[in-house]
């Protein structure tokens, strides 16, 4: 545990770390919002990609186009097997022009990190997890922003933009201006919370994963690996995923499936009214439809909240258009929810 989860510890003795390393201060999980709150987002951790060919490299082997990358402009973006298949998903930013962060789930940092470190090595450039070395710091509201500024001096201008001082950086996520990330390194993070909570709510990290799931965005953590190609999340639609950037690990299946093939399952949202019962289930458990024993889709992340559970799962269009889809031994039934952006016929 480093010094800020040590700080935080102090300053909220009944706070831990759940399942999926989302942080919790320990209050009560139906607290009201301001109209500014912060979390430690301890599900996230980080890659360093350091050196001149940084952003060639990274152009090789991921899914986003890195001539759109610069301490301007973020990107979503995904690294995949051979087979197209996701190995992580991250938010790409970038420190300065030869030093790039990964922003992905912790559980996924170490093993994505060992993957690309075999083929850097040919590269002007150096790869280490930086999970330690930085804090990802949500910050959401109607005065998010000028919270941001006032104690950063610094602002993004738009959705999937960034700032940097050369140490913090903020990307704004959303078009309305009120949900950002500062990812600090650990020695400056305790500062700026300090800072941030003095005029804002401090939230379980859960609820910035269930903003994640309104805004129909999907990651890949530890449990689901090797099991989406982009498409399932639906990365083609909400900019994780080009097509005109050239090769990358991955691509030939990737464009094949865009271009050829028909997409059998992609990104739901979805709820489900389970009262008083605890959800359970893990991202990647599979899911069903009616009395069919074959698994028809898996579980992309889930938060429970005033006895509902919402959650984004990769199904079968034909399982979605049946309206009788559970997990395994569970009775629930998921409700479809509208994504906030459109998915093209094709799809």
């Amino acid at each position: 545990m480093n010094t800020f989860w040590e700080f935080l510890r102090t300053q909220y003795p009944e706070s831990s770390h759940t399942a999926g390393q989302y942080w919790t201060n320990g209050s009560n999980p139906s607290q009201a919002l301001g109209d500014c709150n912060i979390s430690a987002l301890g599900q996230y951790g980080f890659l360093a990609i350091e050196g001149p060919d940084s952003s060639k490299f990274l152009q090789g082997q991921t899914t986003c186009d890195w001539r759109n990358i610069d301490t301007e402009h973020a990107a979503l973006g995904s690294y995949c097997n051979i087979k197209g298949r996701m190995v992580m998903s991250f938010i790409a930013g970038m420190r300065s022009s030869e030093a790039v962060l990964l922003r992905l789930r912790a559980d996924t940092a170490e093993s994505a990190c060992s993957t690309l470190a075999k083929y850097i090595v040919f590269s002007k450039a150096k790869i280490r997890d930086a999970t330690a070395e930085f804090i990802a710091i949500g910050v959401f509201g109607k005065r998010a922003k000028e919270h941001i500024q006032q104690h950063t001096g610094i602002a993004p201008a738009g959705k999937m933009m960034q700032v940097s001082d050369g140490q913090i950086v903020v990307v704004q996520m959303d078009d309305s201006a009120e949900r950002f990330e500062c990812w600090v390194p650990t020695d400056a993070a305790i500062d700026l919370w300090s800072k941030l909570s003095s005029q804002a709510i401090a939230v379980d990290s859960s609820y910035w994963e269930a903003q994640n799931i309104a805004a129909g965005l999907g990651e890949v953590c530890a449990n689901t690996q090797d099991s989406f190609i982009p498409q399932m999340l639906n990365y083609q639609v909400i900019g994780g995923l080009s097509f005109n950037k050239g090769c990358y690990t991955g691509q030939e299946v990737v464009a094949r499936m865009q271009y050829r093939g028909k997409l059998k399952r992609r990104l739901y949202r979805a709820r489900i009214a389970n009262g008083n019962d605890a959800f359970t289930h893990l991202s990647g458990a599979e899911l069903f439809s009616g009395e069919d024993s074959q698994s028809i889709g898996n579980l992309v992340s889930a938060v429970s909240q005033n006895g509902e559970t919402e959650l984004l799962a990769v199904l079968t269009e034909d399982a979605v258009a049946s309206n009788n889809i559970h997990f395994a031994n569970d009775t629930a039934m998921l409700e479809i929810l509208e994504l906030p952006y459109p998915i093209p016929n094709k799809e």
